[in-house]
């Protein structure tokens, strides 16, 4: 708070302009950002997938193919995954996948399922977490969007 104080006093002082008062103000923002970045329970490293509902997954992925130019990593009657330079990006029709983004994915370091789902449960428990097909594990984020923490190498 002093540094703010400081700067708004040079400001009005007028030994500073209003650039340097601002790049000031970001400044210590960052700082105060980084310092509680470092005291997070996980460390975000990676976007490793994007899910996307879609009502018909052929004709998505002729889209997106045509679009991209996207190598196919894996795919079935009812799912197509592209391969991305380091992640991948999923077509998925199958119940449970709403239409849209249904979902997206962040590669974290020493992913241990039920211990990541035990973190988000004691450090954040409006998130919703939960564990499904005994080792993913999803949230929601403030606003509602469906997140999933994962290994950084999780289908890779």
């Amino acid at each position: 708070m002093r540094d703010i104080e400081r700067l708004v006093d040079l400001y009005d002082s007028r030994i500073i302009g209003r650039r340097e008062l601002l790049a000031g103000l970001v400044m210590i923002g960052v700082g105060r950002a980084s310092a509680t970045s470092s005291q997070a329970p996980f460390r975000g490293r990676t976007l490793n997938h994007v899910s996307l509902g879609v009502t018909d997954v052929a004709r998505s992925k002729s889209f997106y193919q045509r679009l991209l130019a996207v190598q196919v990593r894996d795919e079935g009657s009812d799912y197509c995954e592209f391969r991305l330079e380091n992640a991948f990006f999923g077509l998925y029709n199958q119940p449970g996948i709403r239409n849209g983004i249904d979902h997206f994915a962040i590669g974290i370091d020493d992913y241990k399922p039920a211990a990541v789902l035990e973190k988000l449960e004691r450090e954040f428990p409006g998130s919703a977490p939960s564990l499904e097909n005994e080792n993913q594990v999803y949230f929601r984020d403030p606003d509602g969007a469906r997140g999933q923490l994962t290994a950084t190498d999780y289908k890779r």
